[in-house]
C-alpha cells in the first residue's frame, strides 16, 4: 500500500476531528498544522482525490466527509439525511445516498405515489437509478423526489 503524504493525512484527519464547510476553513486549519501555502485548486484535488462530499451536518449546515466513511444508518437516522444529492440527464435520476442506504431509499420510492412515474428504479450501495416511463417525467420525478427526501 502506498503511503500517503502527510498534506493528504492532515487534510483526512481534519475532516474526521472537524465540521469544515469550506475550503477556506480547511486551509485555515492547514495553516494551524504548518501547511500555509495550500492552495485552493490543490485543496480541491485532494478533496476529490479522497472522495470527500459535501454532506448536511445534525445542524443542517454543508461539510465535508469522506464518502467511504461515512456512518452508516441507524435506527434513529431520519430519511431525509439519507439523501446527498438528485440529479438527472433528462433520461435517468440519480439519487446519491449515505452508504448502505441506496435499498432503503429505493424501497420507498417503490411504494409510493411516484411509482406510476417510473419504469425501474435499481439500488446499488449509495446510489439509486430511476428509469422513468417517459423521459418527459425526469423533472417531475426529480421535484417529488426532493419534496420527499429534502
Amino acid at each position: 500500500m502506498m503511503k500517503q503524504s502527510p498534506l493528504i493525512q492532515n487534510i483526512k484527519a481534519l475532516l474526521k476531528e472537524q465540521q469544515i464547510r469550506s475550503h477556506y476553513e480547511l486551509s485555515y486549519y492547514l495553516a494551524e498544522r504548518g501547511f500555509e501555502n495550500t492552495s485552493q485548486p490543490q485543496i480541491s484535488r485532494i478533496l476529490k482525490q479522497i472522495g470527500a462530499i459535501n454532506i448536511k451536518n445534525s445542524n443542517g449546515e454543508y461539510v465535508y466527509a469522506i464518502k467511504h466513511e461515512l456512518m452508516m444508518p441507524t435506527l434513529d437516522t431520519q430519511i431525509k439525511e439519507l439523501v446527498i444529492n438528485t440529479n438527472t440527464n433528462q433520461f435517468v435520476i440519480i439519487i446519491e445516498t449515505i452508504p448502505g442506504s441506496a435499498d432503503i431509499i429505493a424501497r420507498i420510492i417503490e411504494t409510493s405515489s411516484m411509482k406510476k412515474f417510473i419504469l425501474a428504479t435499481i439500488a446499488g450501495d449509495d446510489n439509486v437509478m430511476i428509469i422513468p416511463n417517459s423521459i418527459k417525467d425526469c423533472d417531475h420525478i426529480k421535484s417529488l423526489i426532493q419534496q420527499v427526501f429534502h
